[in-house]
């Protein structure tokens, strides 16, 4: 069978008739395509079918009976299907009206909703969902993805009976954060169905929209079952009283005691409607309940509503039974919805068993390094980035299949595993990757080797050669090989990595970089990357996963210098990446963090959340979700992200050093050590990992740590100078009150990178207290000029504010002073950092009582006594009574 074309280009004709615009979104059930159809001049969607269902005849006859059987409903709140067409080489696809506007999701994203906008559109969703049940039609996927919400404020309910022709390979692959959590018991337990399945996940998402959660959100598939088929739906008594009801009535366990009909549902909800205040403030649910709710319901009536969202979906939930009963009732439970998964989610089928029995299911493969044929050394890092390339490719040939598990190459290097039977010892892989790379001119020879470590046999070899010297093309018949020895089936979307046909030269260039990549806090190394990256899309300006990784280095060199100049570069390189190919998870992992460093973090959640919809094990981008919830002062979300993140990548020094970082911003200063120490453990010699360590050190501000603060800094410029390990140990030697050192550290820090205002701040407070007013003004000036920059580019950074009106009130302008400062508590308003800065500036300003206020707030929000006693801006202020007062 031909394999069929799967992605389209802007500006693409489809069937003759179809000019793509863009990729309007993509997901389990397929992509959808922006276009305009040429012959009636109107803009369409195009959704194409998985992969899946195309292989499929059985399949893709279902779809197109459902989808036939959806284009016949006609309603104002359900998606309009134009018609069902075919490319030339047989995919199918569904013409659809196209509605500018975003979804519920990306709504429900942004924070719960208020009372009469959640109404509003639930009200829609019933009168539409009530018009397909009255023509016998049933959604079956009813969840906030599938709800438009248009420009002009209509819902549109879209992908009506799709979800019926799913095949089993695929709905096995929309996990827990898909289809379900919106899954009914009935639906859970695979039983006949009827239009009060919808009517469940329609009372899900208006839990949704109304408290910003799930009512049943677990950590895994297997929690998310149980909890939808015996626990009650949770948060429920965090919404309006009127609205509980409703609720509970349409999260009945038992179809019988749901809502029989979205007509039922329309009524009671137009009568709660009228008792609900337009924005109800949060906590009112926890109020007393009425002793009647609108429409004449009772309490009473109410409670039994509780009890029937609440009962096990296969009997009573609480009967009064002893422990030794509830106990083998709960097993019981267990081993149903264990068979659930097994029956719903294939993929987990071997992982579920191998718990049961005690059998180990995995695969541990580990990748060795590539041998260097000839030993040029040219070659050596084209023969890292090979081995780091092929890596990462296997982990993301079948994402679904847990029993294949990559040791991280990172893990490889650091144990200098470089033979079968350490990769065993050392790393309990029972399998690895052995391989050679040899160039002579143009030709390339790439040799692989797949063998057991167990009992060192070797279990398949491919020998490969390719004149012309592409890589790519070696790489992916490699691959190929050795998933076929796996028992892994492969299909050609799993090996397209470089969107389409690459120039070999360009594609050895890409691997070049990523040997670089490894070690970028290495000297010279991320030049060097940057340097070959741009050489390999100059050879070959189409290839998206260079431009990808440039955009990546950017980034990384705008944090290694600490200069939002490359930023600049970054986001460039990164967008014309996803003009050319929107599927590599690394490019929006790149713009979430820029978009993370702009302060636009709901956008930051948004990439982080697509490049997980495309590689669910992506450790770095879990990372970034971690550092965008804790922009966004969710912490122990973020907490739970950095940990995840650590997890997957168990032997990355990466993934602790960002767990540590975390820590050390939440002032877990003994957490922060650990990490940063285990860190080191695997890479003993980042300069990066001890600049940071030597940071926490001097973060905590606990006198017993700063020898060893100084030695971990010490140690990280002796082995790349930098600006932040300079910059660090300046802020050390301002901390142990050594001035004039401080001052010289913090000089050299600045003659690599002057854009820093906050380092400024530090030589301007060393120039303070060494009595040098000239210098203290020159360089209260630059500070002024960067601080106002950064406020700009962040316009919601509360200490720089605080920072800008504290500078203001020494220039003596007092009102600019005064407003920043309110912008600055408006921001952040228990900050100690923003708080001592207040205390500055009314100091500077000459109102001592709003000082010593301001003190006192910082002192209680976690500001140290020894903190204030060591700024040199209170120096005055020390000596007054109250103060002493504060400080005793």
């Amino acid at each position: 069978m031909p394999v069929l074309k799967t992605s389209f280009s802007e500006g693409e004709l489809i069937a003759g008739n179809y000019r793509v615009l863009s990729v309007a979104g993509s997901g389990g059930m397929g992509v959808v395509y922006k276009a305009r159809d040429e012959r009636l001049g109107r803009t369409v969607a195009l959704k194409f079918l998985p992969a899946d269902l195309n292989a499929s005849e059985k399949d893709k006859e279902r779809f197109l009976r459902e989808a036939r059987t959806a284009s016949s409903l006609d309603d104002p709140n359900i998606g309009v299907i134009h018609g069902i067409d075919e490319t030339e080489d047989g995919l199918t696809f569904i013409v659809m009206a196209f509605y500018d506007g975003a979804s519920l999701a990306q709504r429900i994203a942004k924070g719960r909703l208020g009372n009469h906008q959640a109404i509003g559109i639930l009200r829609q969703m019933a009168l539409g969902l009530g018009e397909a049940h009255s023509r016998g039609i049933i959604h079956r996927d009813v969840k906030p993805s599938n709800v438009m919400l248009t420009s002009s404020g209509v819902v549109k309910i879209v992908d009506f009976g799709l979800a019926r022709a799913m095949s089993e390979a695929t709905a096995s692959q929309t996990g827990v954060t898909g289809t379900v959590r919106y899954m009914s018991p009935e639906q859970a337990m695979d039983r006949t169905l009827d239009q009060r399945c919808d009517i469940w996940a329609v009372g899900v998402v208006f839990a949704e929209m109304l408290t910003g959660t799930s009512p049943f959100h677990a950590e895994s598939l297997t929690a998310m079952l149980f909890a939808i088929l015996n626990e009650p739906p949770k948060g429920v008594e965090a919404v309006h009283p009127a609205l509980q009801p409703i609720l509970y009535r349409a999260l009945a366990k038992d179809p019988e005691k749901r809502y029989g009909s979205c007509k039922e549902l329309l009524s009671d909800l137009d009568q709660a409607a009228k008792a609900v205040p337009e924005d109800a403030a949060d906590g009112e649910a926890t109020q007393k309940l009425p002793a009647t709710m609108p429409g004449g319901r009772t309490n009473a009536q109410t409670k039994r509503l509780i009890a029937e969202a609440s009962r096990g979906a296969w009997g009573p939930a609480n009967s009064g039974a002893g422990p030794i009963t509830k106990g083998l009732f709960g097993a019981l439970a267990l081993l149903l919805v264990v068979g659930l998964v097994m029956v719903l989610v294939r993929p987990l089928r071997e992982k579920v068993l191998a718990l049961l029995t005690g059998a180990p299911s995995e695969k541990h493969v580990a990748v060795l390094p590539f041998d260097n044929i000839g030993s040029n050394p040219e070659n050596a890092a084209l023969a890292d980035g090979l081995m780091e390339s092929l890596a990462g490719r296997l982990t993301n040939l079948d994402v679904g299949n847990k029993a294949l598990w990559i040791v991280p190459t990172s893990e490889v290097r650091r144990q200098h595993v470089t033979d079968p039977a350490d990769a065993l010892k050392n790393l309990g892989a029972n399998l690895v990757i052995k391989g050679a790379v040899e160039r002579d001119g143009n030709d390339i020879h790439l040799t692989v080797n797949l063998i057991d470590t167990k009992n060192m046999r070797q279990m398949g070899s491919a020998m490969l050669e390719d004149p012309a010297g592409d890589l790519s093309t070696l790489e992916d018949e490699a691959i190929s090989r050795l998933a076929k020895l796996m028992n892994i089936t492969v299909t050609a979307d799993m090996l397209r990595n470089t969107g389409g046909r690459v120039n070999p030269a360009a594609y050895e260039e890409y691997l070049t970089a990523l040997g670089l990549m490894q070690r970028y806090d290495k000297p010279g190394n991320l030049d060097q990357a940057i340097s070959a990256l741009e050489g390999a899309v100059k050879a070959d300006p189409g290839f998206a996963l260079g431009y990808a990784q440039i955009g990546e280095a950017y980034r990384v060199k705008s944090i290694v210098e600490q200069n939002q100049r490359w930023l600049v570069q970054a986001e460039a390189n990164a967008r014309k990446a996803v003009e050319l190919d929107n599927r590599i998870p690394s490019v929006y992992v790149t713009l979430g963090r820029m978009h993370d460093t702009a302060g636009k973090h709901d956008l930051a959640l948004e990439e982080f959340k697509h490049a997980l919809q495309l590689d669910p094990r992506n450790a770095t981008a879990m990372a970034g979700m971690g550092r965008a919830y804790e922009l966004a002062g969710r912490v122990n979300d973020a907490e739970a992200s950095f940990r995840k993140a650590a997890d997957l990548q168990p032997n990355d020094w990466d993934a602790h050093n960002n767990l540590a970082m975390f820590y050390d911003r939440q002032s877990k200063y003994s957490e922060s050590i650990a990490e940063f120490k285990r860190a080191l453990e695997l890479a003993p010699d980042s300069a990066q990992v001890l600049f940071n360590l030597g940071a926490t050190y001097v973060d905590s501000g606990d006198p017993k740590y700063f020898a060893d603060a100084e030695s971990a800094l010490k140690r990280s410029i002796a082995i790349n100078p930098s600006f932040p390990a300079f910059a660090n140990l300046g802020a050390l030697y301002d901390r142990e009150g050594k001035y004039q050192q401080a001052s010289e550290m913090t000089q050299k820090a600045l003659e690599m990178n002057a854009e820093n205002y906050i380092v400024w701040g530090n030589l301007r407070l060393d120039y303070e207290w060494l009595k040098q007013p000239e210098k203290e003004a020159e360089a209260r000036r630059r500070e002024i000029s960067l601080v106002e920059e950064a406020i700009q580019q962040k316009p919601r950074d509360a200490e720089a504010y605080a920072q800008l009106a504290n500078l203001s009130a020494e220039e003596g302008q007092r009102e600019k002073a005064l407003a920043n400062l309110r912008t600055a508590i408006a921001l952040s308003p228990n900050d100690p950092a923003v708080l001592d800065l207040g205390a500055d500036t009314y100091e500077k300003l000459g109102d001592r009582k709003q000082a010593i206020e301001y003190l006192g707030k910082a002192l209680k929000a976690g500001y140290t006594k020894d903190e204030l006693i060591a700024d040199p801006e209170l120096q005055d202020a020390l000596a007054d009574p109250a103060v002493k007062a504060l400080l005793k």
